[in-house]
C-alpha cells in the first residue's frame, strides 16, 4: 500500500515541499478518526455469524436456524478468515480492516488525480481533493467503520469508478472494475444498483464513441459484465440454496413502505451538514468545463452514481446511522470538486486582473484557488466538525448547536441560517431513529463489551437446548453463543420479518418497526430472559428474580416463567431466587383470571407478605404475583397497585399491563391452566409521610377500563400487604 501511494504521488509531479503539504491532511484525518473511533452494536450481529461459521455451525445466528440476518457476506468471510487463520477476533479486526480500506480509498483517489488526462494544476487539485476528503468529519467517522463494512464498500465502488473513468478501453481495467463491483455487491446490496449505473455509463459512453454495436464493444462489455454476473449469480444461488430466499431476511425486516418525507429530511440534513450543497454544484461545473474543453464526460459518472443512490435512499427514509450509506460520495466528489475550485479560482484571478496592476500580486491563480478552497472547506465541514467533537462527549440523541458550543461558527456569514436548518432537520429525523450520532452506538457497544463479554467464560452447553430468549439488540449475544435468541424486530427471524406494520410513518422507528404477534411468541415458547453479568448474587437479584453462578464473581441475572422453569433450565447449579416461596392467596376474579401467589421484598431479600413490612431508608418495594388464567381468555388485563394511608386516602398509584417478564406477552396470550409469574417494582416518593399504609391491587380490562371483582366478595380491590414507612432521616 505504501509503495502504491508513493507511485501515485510521483505521477503528481509534486515538489518535496508540496509533498510535505499533504501530511497535515493525513494528520487531520487521523485525529478526527481517533475522536470518532467506535464499534456499533449492529456489527456484533455479523460477529456472531462469523463465530458460528468458524466453529462449524454454519453461517447462522442460532445454530440450526438458517436465516440471513446480515447484508455483508464478503465482510463476514474476511473476518472469519482473520479469526480462523490469525486468531484475531472480529471486534479487534474489523476497525483496523476498515482503516486499511480507508488507506486504499485515498490511494484510489490520488490515482484518479494522477492519471486524469488534460488536467491543469494537477498538484494543486490533488492537494485540494485530499483536503476535502481528509477534513470531512463524516468520512473520518467511518474510518473505523463502527466494525461495519462501510469503508470496504466505499473502496470497491471508488476503485471501479476510477478504473472505468481512466481506462475504459483496457481489458485489465474492465476486469478489475468488474471484480470490484462484484465485491461491492457481496459487501452491500446497494452494490447491485451502482453496478447497473456503471454498466449503463460504460455502454452509453462507448456507443457515443463508436456510433454502433461492434464486436469489439460486445467483447469489452463482456469483460466488464461477465465476471460480475457470474460471482453475483453464484451468491444469489448460494443464498437460495442455503437460506431458501432470493433476498436477505433483513430486506423483509426493514422494508415497510415508501417513506419519502424521512428520506428527504435525511438527505437535506446531510447536504447541509456535510457540504453536499456545495460539492454537487462544484462537481457539475467541473463536468461542464471538461466536456466543453475536452469532450470528456467522465465526471458525469460519479455524479450518476451519487444521484442514483440518492434516489434509492429517498423512499427508504434514510438510515439508522449518521450518513453511513453516503460514505462513498466524498471520494467520488472530491476530485471533480477540487478541479472545479481550481477552475473557478483561475477565472476569478483573470477577472481581477482587469483592476489596477497594484493588486496583481495578490490575485494569482493559485492564490485565488486556495482562497476559494478554504471558503468551501469551511462551509462544507464546519458544522459536521463541531457536531463530531460535541457528539463525541454528549450522550444525546440530538445535538443542538448554539452560541454556547458553536459561537465562532455562528459568527460566520450565512451560518446562523444553515445551523438553524440543520438543527431542525436533525431533531425531526432523530425522533424516528434516523441519522443517530456515532457516540450513541459507541456507548451501547462499550456497555455490551463490559457487561456481556464476561459470559464468554461460561462453559459451552451451559444453556439447555430448549432455552429460548426473545429480545432486541442482538449484538450482545456474540458473547452468549449457546443461547438461542429470537430478534424482536425480525432481523434474524423469518416470521417476525414478515409481520405486518400498521402504524403510520410518523410513528415509525427506522429498521425497528417489525414486532412479533403475541400468537407467534406463544407458539415459540420463550422461557428465559437474561440480563448483563454482575459480580454477586445480591446484585443479580436486584435486577431479576433469579441468579445463577457460572464462575468466580460472575453471576447471571435472569427471569423465567416460573420457579419450576428456573430449576429445569439450570439443574445442579448454584441457583438463587428472589421469591424462594410464594405465599398462596387464591383470589379468583370474575374475568377468568386468578391470583394464586405473592412474594414481596425490599432490595434483593424476600420478606413475609402478611405481617407489617417496615420500609426504612429504602422506599422501594418489589414483588412477584403468580397468576393462572382460564382457557379461551381473550382479554388484556392491567394491574393497578395502590397505596392507602390510615385515613383510607390513596397516596400512590402505579398502573401497567400484566405481561410476562420474559416476553412482555399480555394476558390474552398466556398459557392456560399453568402458573405464570409477573414482576413489579414500586418506588415510593421520598416526601410520602411516615406511617402505616395498605398496598392494594385492582385488576381491570385495558380496553374498557372495567375492573374485575373477587368472586364471592364482589369488591374490585384486594389488600396485598400492610406497610409501615418510616422517616428516612
Amino acid at each position: 500500500m505504501t509503495n502504491l501511494l508513493r507511485r501515485q504521488l510521483t505521477h503528481l509531479n509534486l515538489s518535496p515541499l508540496a509533498l510535505l503539504s499533504l501530511l497535515p491532511w493525513f494528520a487531520l484525518l487521523a485525529w478526527l478518526a481517533s475522536v470518532a473511533w467506535f464499534l456499533t452494536d449492529d456489527a456484533f450481529i455479523s460477529f456472531r455469524y462469523t463465530r458460528n461459521l468458524i466453529e462449524g455451525n454454519g453461517l447462522v445466528f442460532n445454530p440450526g436456524e438458517r436465516v440471513e440476518g446480515y447484508t455483508n457476506f464478503l465482510w463476514i468471510l474476511e473476518l472469519a478468515a482473520l479469526w480462523a487463520l490469525f486468531n484475531i477476533r472480529p471486534e479487534l479486526a474489523a476497525p483496523w480492516l476498515s482503516v486499511a480500506y480507508t488507506a486504499a480509498t485515498i490511494v484510489a483517489t490520488l490515482w484518479w488525480v494522477a492519471r486524469l488526462p488534460s488536467l491543469q494544476n494537477r498538484g494543486l487539485v490533488a492537494w485540494m481533493a485530499l483536503g476535502l476528503l481528509c477534513s470531512s468529519a463524516t468520512f473520518a467517522a467511518w474510518t473505523s467503520g463502527g466494525g461495519l463494512e462501510t469503508r470496504q464498500f466505499t473502496f470497491f465502488i471508488v476503485a471501479a469508478v476510477v478504473c472505468l473513468s481512466l481506462c475504459p478501453n483496457s481489458t485489465r481495467s474492465l476486469l478489475t472494475a468488474s471484480l470490484c463491483l462484484a465485491a461491492a455487491e457481496l459487501t452491500r446490496p446497494e452494490g447491485l444498483l451502482l453496478a447497473a449505473c456503471c454498466f449503463a455509463w460504460f455502454a452509453l459512453q462507448r456507443l457515443a464513441e463508436e456510433k454502433r454495436i461492434s464486436a469489439h464493444l460486445v467483447r469489452q462489455t463482456a469483460f466488464l459484465v461477465a465476471p460480475f454476473a457470474i460471482l453475483v449469480a453464484t451468491h444469489f444461488l448460494f443464498r437460495y440454496a442455503y437460506y431458501g430466499e432470493w433476498l436477505p431476511n433483513t430486506y423483509y425486516a426493514k422494508h415497510i413502505r415508501p417513506w419519502y418525507e424521512s428520506g428527504f429530511r435525511y438527505l437535506w440534513a446531510a447536504a447541509i451538514e456535510t457540504g453536499l450543497y456545495l460539492l454537487l454544484p462544484l462537481a457539475y461545473v467541473a463536468l461542464r468545463s471538461r466536456w466543453q474543453n475536452h469532450r470528456d464526460g467522465s465526471f458525469a459518472f460519479p455524479l450518476l452514481c451519487v444521484v442514483a443512490h440518492m434516489a434509492y435512499l429517498l423512499p427508504i427514509g434514510g438510515d439508522h446511522f449518521e450518513y453511513r450509506p453516503l460514505d462513498f460520495y466524498w471520494p467520488l466528489l472530491a476530485v471533480p470538486a477540487a478541479q472545479s475550485i481550481a477552475l473557478l479560482g483561475s477565472r476569478f484571478a483573470s477577472f481581477l486582473r482587469k483592476f489596477p496592476p497594484t493588486l496583481h500580486w495578490a490575485v494569482g491563480r493559485r492564490t485565488c484557488s486556495i482562497t476559494l478552497f478554504l471558503l468551501v472547506l469551511f462551509y462544507a465541514n464546519a458544522i459536521q466538525g463541531v457536531l463530531l467533537v460535541e457528539g463525541a462527549t454528549l450522550r444525546r440523541v440530538h445535538v443542538v448547536l448554539n452560541r454556547e458550543n458553536a459561537g465562532w461558527l455562528l459568527a460566520a456569514p450565512g451560518m446562523p441560517a444553515l445551523v438553524a436548518i440543520s438543527n431542525d432537520l436533525r431533531r425531526l429525523i432523530s425522533v424516528n431513529g434516523v441519522g443517530l450520532r456515532f457516540a450513541l452506538h459507541r456507548d451501547r457497544a462499550e456497555f455490551h463489551i463490559m457487561k456481556w463479554k464476561p459470559y464468554e467464560k461460561m462453559e459451552r452447553g451451559f444453556f439447555p437446548d430448549d432455552a429460548l430468549m426473545f429480545d432486541e439488540g442482538m449484538g450482545k449475544f456474540l458473547f452468549v453463543p449457546d443461547l438461542k435468541v429470537v430478534d424482536k424486530h425480525g432481523l434474524t427471524d423469518k416470521a417476525v420479518a414478515r409481520t405486518p406494520v400498521t402504524r403510520g410513518n410518523d410513528r415509525r422507528f427506522i429498521a425497528h418497526d417489525r414486532l412479533p404477534t403475541p400468537k407467534y411468541i406463544k407458539q415459540r415458547g420463550f422461557n428465559i430472559r437474561i440480563f448483563p453479568s454482575v459480580s454477586s448474587a445480591d446484585d443479580a437479584l436486584n435486577v431479576a428474580n433469579y441468579a445463577v453462578e457460572f464462575g468466580p464473581d460472575l453471576w447471571m441475572p435472569f427471569d423465567t416463567v416460573t420457579a419450576q422453569w428456573a430449576t429445569k433450565l439450570f439443574p445442579n447449579r448454584n441457583l438463587r431466587a428472589f421469591a424462594t416461596k410464594l405465599e398462596p392467596l387464591l383470589v379468583k376474579f370474575d374475568g377468568g383470571i386468578a391470583l394464586q401467589g405473592l412474594a414481596l421484598g425490599i432490595g434483593n431479600g424476600q420478606l413475609p407478605s402478611r405481617p407489617l413490612l417496615a420500609l426504612k431508608n429504602d422506599r422501594s418495594l418489589r414483588g412477584v404475583l403468580q397468576w393462572r388464567i382460564d382457557p379461551g381468555l381473550n382479554v388484556e388485563y392491567a394491574a393497578s397497585l395502590r397505596l392507602y394511608n390510615a385515613e383510607n386516602h390513596m397516596t400512590f398509584q402505579s398502573d401497567g399491563p400484566l405481561r410476562l417478564h420474559t416476553t412482555f406477552v399480555r394476558t390474552n396470550h398466556w398459557p392456560t391452566n399453568e402458573p405464570v409469574d409477573t414482576l413489579f417494582r414500586l418506588e415510593f416518593p421520598a416526601d410520602l409521610p411516615a406511617g402505616d399504609y395498605e398496598l392494594r391491587l385492582v385488576v381491570y380490562n385495558i380496553e374498557t377500563k372495567t375492573p374485575t371483582v373477587q368472586i364471592d366478595v364482589w369488591q374490585p380491590e384486594i389488600t396485598l400487604a400492610r406497610l409501615r414507612l418510616t422517616d428516612p432521616n
